[in-house]
């Protein structure tokens, strides 16, 4: 998403311009899936992640570098991301509640309290595990790179 924009898009009215944030909102949540399915399979490596600490490094860089439009580039690059991590089937986010949910509706009943508080104990563990590696990941390209 950080290519040299090599040809200016211009949109020729509002209805136009809002149909042209759509499609690329849409398209920051697809490579968003994809990137994350290649991370599972092991085609991207998970040093190449951004944390709290590297998405300000950059965004300090873009706001630096380049003309304001890239930041609110960025900006939705950042949002399509959230929204889509937000989504995962992990008790902590949205998706977690969503996937408990279906369990209780094809179930018939809830899971045990006790059920639901180990799966989001794990839950919690897991993004801030991620959480840590990352931010140590980040400081060490930030700072020593």
């Amino acid at each position: 998403p950080y290519d040299a924009l090599e040809r200016v898009y211009r949109a020729q009215n509002p209805l136009d311009a809002i149909g042209m944030g759509y499609r690329r909102t849409v398209r920051f949540i697809v490579l968003t899936y994809i990137t994350l399915k290649q991370l599972i399979s092991g085609l991207v490596s998970p040093k190449n992640l951004m944390g709290p600490v590297g998405i300000i490094a950059l965004s300090y860089q873009v706001v630096a570098q380049q003309p304001p439009v890239y930041y609110a580039y960025f900006l939705g690059l950042i949002s399509a991301t959230i929204a889509v991590i937000n989504f995962l089937p992990v008790p902590p986010f949205d998706g977690g509640l969503v996937v408990l949910m279906l369990v209780e509706k094809i179930k018939g009943s809830a899971l045990s309290e006790r059920a639901q508080g180990i799966l989001a104990y794990a839950g919690w563990v897991l993004v801030l595990a991620l959480l840590v590696y990352v931010t140590f990941n980040d400081i060490i390209r930030t700072f020593f790179s």
